[in-house]
Order: structure tokens, then C-alpha cells, then sequence
């Protein structure tokens, strides 16, 4: 793959930004309860997945960019069906 070179300048500081997310996301994963700990690391791990794929993406390495989105895929999956869940099972008020 060819990427130009403004495009690949963008895709690292995609990556940087997603690496400090992923560290901030870090300590409220590592703090949290029995019954919310998925939560914490879902958020810590999108974040910390999508930094290699983001620079295997920048990079042109195509087989690394799709093992990465192999990662990715579910991780965000399950993010989104618990999501969905939550917004179904809240309570409304009366």
C-alpha cells in the first residue's frame, strides 16, 4: 500500500492521541469493582488495540493492519452489544 506521506503524518498522531486515551483509561480499569470491571477494560483495550492497527495502517503493512482489525472487531462488538443492553434494561421513571 502506498500512503502519502501528509496522510501518514495524520495516522500517527491518530495513534499518539489513542495511546493517551488508552493510559487515562488505564487506572479506572485497574480500580474498578467486581460488577463494572468489563466496562474499565473494554474502554482501556479499544484504545490500546487500535494504536497498532492505526500504525500498521500508517505504515502500509496490510497483513498486520488486518490481524489487528481481528482484534478489534469483536472488542467493539462486545462494546456495542453492552451498550445496547444497558440502554434496554435502564429503568424509566414512573
Amino acid at each position: 500500500m502506498d500512503i502519502p506521506s501528509a496522510a501518514r503524518w495524520l495516522l500517527l498522531a491518530a495513534a499518539a492521541a489513542q495511546f493517551v486515551y488508552a493510559v487515562r483509561a488505564l487506572r479506572p480499569a485497574l480500580r474498578s469493582r467486581p460488577g463494572k470491571r468489563l466496562d474499565g477494560w473494554l474502554a482501556f483495550a479499544d484504545p490500546a488495540v487500535g494504536v497498532p492497527v492505526t500504525l500498521a495502517l500508517a505504515w502500509g503493512n496490510l497483513p498486520a493492519f488486518l490481524a489487528g482489525l481481528a482484534a478489534l472487531g469483536p472488542l467493539m462488538t462486545c462494546r456495542l452489544l453492552r451498550s445496547f443492553l444497558a440502554r434496554r434494561t435502564k429503568p424509566t421513571p414512573a
